[in-house]
């Protein structure tokens, strides 16, 4: 949290350890921003480490966020809790676009027979906002929520390659490797998101998780901006793109037809990287 705090908020380090001062709220969305899809179930411990908190700190603000309901404490840890849950099924993107976008990755399904997912880019980050899966065993690789690096899958490198070009920067400084054939070279992923970009779809091939491959398009609002990216996630073959792709991208325009009939969405609350 950077610029001015409020002065009913600030206040300096109780807890002596000399460190900066940080506003009551800075130290809760510390405490909340410690969680993530790695890291779900923390301890006491994790937690104070994580957020860079003194413990005292830690315990008092966890206390107090437990009984509100955005913590929950089992077998000694703690995870995010049911009130943040609700709490987040109130956004708009999530509400808007997963809402509209479901009976159209339903369609996917049925004929793919394939997992479908649909990412929106969050900062430098491919955010699930939908998942729709059959009843095929396979590796639930990702969950509604997760967020993922943009340059390892399918639908990351079709919203990487139109995002701003500060996003694709940053996104590109120090990309994790999650397999063997994750691509990490800069040079190398700016040549696929131009492939991208002509082609209209991207494909991946166990780059995000063994046994496990991808195609992507984008979701293309009228007035032109890439919303979304819509996929689907093929375990243990060769992704097949010339009978995938079409599926895909018919279903990518009915979304876009249908978003803007659906309330209060918006574009630009979807594109947090720019």
């Amino acid at each position: 949290m950077t610029g001015e705090t409020s002065p009913g908020l600030a206040r300096s380090d109780a807890d002596g350890t000399g460190a900066h001062p940080k506003s009551v709220a800075a130290r809760v969305l510390s405490v909340l921003e410690a969680f993530d899809t790695e890291h779900y179930a923390l301890s006491l411990s994790d937690i104070a480490r994580r957020s860079g908190l003194p413990f005292a700190t830690c315990h008092r603000l966890i206390k107090e966020l437990v009984t509100w309901g955005a913590l929950v404490r089992i077998d000694g840890r703690y995870r995010i809790g049911h009130k943040l849950w609700s709490l987040g099924r109130l956004s708009p993107v999530r509400q808007d676009l997963a809402e509209v976008a479901a009976p159209f990755m339903h369609d996917v399904l049925f004929l793919t027979h394939h997992v479908v997912n649909l990412f929106v880019l969050d900062g430098t980050k491919a955010l699930l906002l939908e998942r729709i899966s059959g009843t095929r065993p396979g590796p639930a690789v990702h969950r509604v929520g997760d967020r993922m690096g943009l340059h390892a899958s399918a639908a990351g490198k079709v919203l990487l390659t139109h995002a701003p070009q500060q996003t694709i920067v940053r996104a590109l400084e120090n990309p994790e490797r999650f397999t063997s054939r994750t691509v990490t070279d800069r040079a190398q992923v700016l040549r696929e998101l131009a492939q991208v970009r002509e082609s209209g779809f991207a494909t991946t091939a166990e780059e995000s998780a063994e046994r496990t491959s991808g195609v992507a398009v984008p979701v293309t609002s009228t007035d032109g901006h890439v919303i979304a990216a819509l996929g689907v996630v093929i375990v243990d073959a060769q992704p097949k793109p010339n009978a995938i792709v079409p599926v895909l991208q018919t279903a990518a325009r009915g979304i876009a037809r249908q978003v803007r009939f659906a309330s209060g969405f918006d574009h630009e609350r979807t594109e947090t990287g720019r």
